[in-house]
C-alpha cells in the first residue's frame, strides 16, 4: 500500500489506485491511513498490532473531510498511546457500543450534533418519540435494520407519511454519525429507501376560498393568536414557523419592517419583510393582547410576539397545522378542500404573480435563494436588497387581499414590476 506524508491537499484529491479501494499510509503517524474508495469516499483508519495476540487490526477514526488531517493524527496518536499500554482500542470501542442502548445513542446524537441545528428541537422530538420510545432498550450491539424498519412502519401505520419520511432522514443522519464515531460498525440504513414517495403540493386558495376563510376565521375553534398567525401568513407570504417564532426585537412597527435573523431563517440568510398596514395592525393587536395577559397574570412580558401558554417559549410551527387540521369536518375545512398553513404562503405567492408582480420580486419576498442567489453575480457581487420592490409588492397584495375579502374586483391594476 502507498506510504506518503499526507497533506490536506492530497486528502482532498486522492484517487484509488487502479480503480480499487486504496489505503494511503501516513509517514508522520505510524498506522494512520486514508482509505479511498472508487466511489470517492475517504475514511480514516488506524492499522495496528493487537497487544493480546499480535494480530493486525483496523480501527475506524471517521470520515474525511468531517475529520481533518490534524484531528485524525491526534486521534491516531491517542489510540497508539493506549495500545502501548496494552489496550486494544477496537475491543474497547466494541465493548462501549455493546453497553450503549439505542436511547443512549439518541441522547448522545441530540446533545453532540442535532442540538446545533436550527431544527434541533424537532429532530429531538421525532427521534425520542419514534425511536427511543419504541426500541430504546435495545443494545447497539444487537441493533438490526428490522428494528429501524419497525419504527418507520409504526409512523406510517398511524397515517403520517410525511412524518415517516422526516424520521427516516433523521435516523439516517444519526446512524451515519454513529458509524463515523465507531459506535456502530455498519451503516444499517444503507440501501433503505424513503418510506413514502411524496409529491410536491400545489394547493393554493382561490379568491373565493380566501374570502370564505377570512369570514369563517373569527368563529373558528382556535386561539386568537393562531388566527392572527394565519392572517399574517396571507399578508406577508412568510413561512409559518418564522411567523410563529417572531420576537419583539425583530419588528419595527414605526418603520413597518420585520427582520428575520439568519439564525431563524430557513435558508440561513437574514430576511427583511416590509409590513403592509394590515400586517402592522395584526402584530400590534397581538402585542397588546400579550401585554394585557402578562399584566393580569403578573408575568414578565415575553420576548415572543406569539408566546405559548405559560410564556416559556414561542408557539411551535407544528401546532399551527394541527389547529387547522382540527377544523376538518367530513373532508372539508369551512366547506372547501383541506388546506394547510403553508398553503397560505403558496396562495400569497400565486396571487402576487397573478396581479402582475414579477416572479423575481416574489422570490425576494419569499426569501427563496434559488431565485435571489441563482447566479455568481447575485450570490457574490450584487448587494442590492430589493426592499423597495418588496414593500411595493406586499402593499399591492394587501390591497388586493382586502378587495377579495370585501368582495371587490379589479382593485389593483395589472402591472409588471421591474426584475
Amino acid at each position: 500500500m502507498p506510504t506518503i506524508e499526507l497533506t490536506d491537499r492530497f486528502c482532498q484529491t486522492a484517487k484509488p489506485a487502479e480503480g480499487k479501494q486504496t489505503d494511503f499510509f501516513d509517514t508522520i503517524v505510524k498506522g494512520l491511513c486514508l482509505r479511498v474508495s472508487p466511489a470517492g469516499t475517504r475514511a480514516w483508519n488506524l492499522v495496528y498490532t493487537k497487544p493480546a495476540d499480535g494480530k493486525r487490526a483496523r480501527m475506524k477514526l471517521g470520515r474525511y473531510p468531517e475529520i481533518k488531517l490534524v484531528k485524525a493524527r491526534e486521534k491516531a496518536r491517542d489510540a497508539r498511546a493506549g495500545i502501548g499500554e496494552g489496550m486494544d482500542p477496537v475491543a474497547e470501542q466494541r465493548a462501549h457500543a455493546a453497553s450503549q442502548t439505542v436511547s443512549d445513542l439518541v441522547d448522545n446524537y441530540i446533545a453532540r450534533h442535532a442540538s446545533t441545528k436550527r431544527s434541533g428541537d424537532e429532530i429531538a422530538r421525532r427521534l425520542r418519540k419514534n425511536i427511543s420510545d419504541v426500541i430504546g432498550t435495545i443494545k447497539l450491539a444487537d441493533l438490526h435494520r428490522r428494528d429501524l424498519t419497525r419504527c418507520i412502519d409504526a409512523v406510517k401505520d398511524r397515517g403520517a407519511p410525511v412524518e415517516a419520511n422526516r424520521l427516516f432522514e433523521d435516523m439516517r443522519a444519526m446512524v451515519r454519525w454513529a458509524k463515523g464515531r465507531g459506535d456502530l460498525d455498519d451503516n444499517l440504513v444503507d440501501g433503505m429507501r424513503r418510506p413514502t414517495e411524496t409529491k410536491e403540493r400545489d394547493r393554493f386558495l382561490t379568491a373565493d376560498e380566501i374570502k370564505t376563510l377570512w369570514l369563517a376565521l373569527p368563529d373558528a375553534d382556535m386561539r386568537e393568536s393562531t388566527r392572527r398567525i394565519l392572517r399574517l401568513c396571507l399578508f406577508t407570504g412568510q413561512r409559518v414557523g418564522e411567523i410563529a417564532g417572531m420576537t419583539r426585537d425583530e419588528i419595527d412597527l414605526d418603520a413597518a419592517m420585520w427582520t428575520i435573523p439568519a439564525a431563524r431563517a430557513k435558508n440561513g440568510r437574514e430576511h427583511v419583510v416590509p409590513l403592509a398596514l394590515a400586517a402592522v395592525t395584526i402584530i400590534r393587536d397581538q402585542l397588546e393582547a400579550v401585554d394585557a395577559l402578562a399584566e393580569r397574570k403578573d408575568l414578565a412580558v415575553p420576548v415572543w410576539v406569539f408566546p405559548a401558554p405559560g410564556f416559556r417559549a414561542a408557539v411551535t410551527a407544528a401546532s399551527l397545522p394541527k389547529a387547522v387540521k382540527r377544523l376538518e369536518v367530513e373532508g372539508t375545512i369551512f366547506g372547501m378542500a383541506p388546506w394547510t398553513p403553508h398553503d397560505l404562503r403558496r396562495t400569497a405567492a400565486t396571487h402576487m404573480e397573478e396581479i402582475g408582480i414579477s416572479p423575481f420580486i416574489v422570490g425576494h419576498v419569499l426569501n427563496h435563494v434559488s431565485v435571489t442567489k441563482a447566479s455568481i453575480t447575485s450570490r457574490v457581487y450584487a448587494r442590492y436588497n430589493y426592499d423597495r420592490e418588496k414593500r411595493e409588492a406586499l402593499e399591492l397584495w394587501a390591497d388586493r387581499l382586502s378587495g377579495i375579502v370585501e368582495g371587490k374586483s379589479g382593485i389593483v391594476p395589472l402591472r409588471r414590476m421591474a426584475g
